[in-house]
């Protein structure tokens, strides 16, 4: 995985995430984007189609989270 924190570099290891499944900001946090709206309004801005759904989770020490987003690919540019 490309370690880089360039919003390039981001984006497209959201693309790369989205592609397999869809992906809480929790989760895209772990892969090292720290801002995923900014990164998912970029993404729509170069045609990719993303869907946001708000979900609750619990995290990896049993915090639960309300209102996460969830975030589906649903078309590619």
């Amino acid at each position: 995985m490309n370690k880089s924190t360039s919003g390039a570099a981001q984006r497209q290891r959201i693309l790369q995430a989205l592609a397999l499944r869809p992906h809480t900001s929790y989760e895209l946090r772990k892969l090292g984007c720290y801002q995923c709206p900014t990164r998912i309004i970029e993404l729509r801005r170069l045609g990719h189609d993303i869907k946001t759904e708000r979900v609750s989770i619990w995290d990896d020490e049993g915090f639960e989270h309300h209102g996460i987003a969830l975030y589906s690919l649903v078309a590619e540019a």
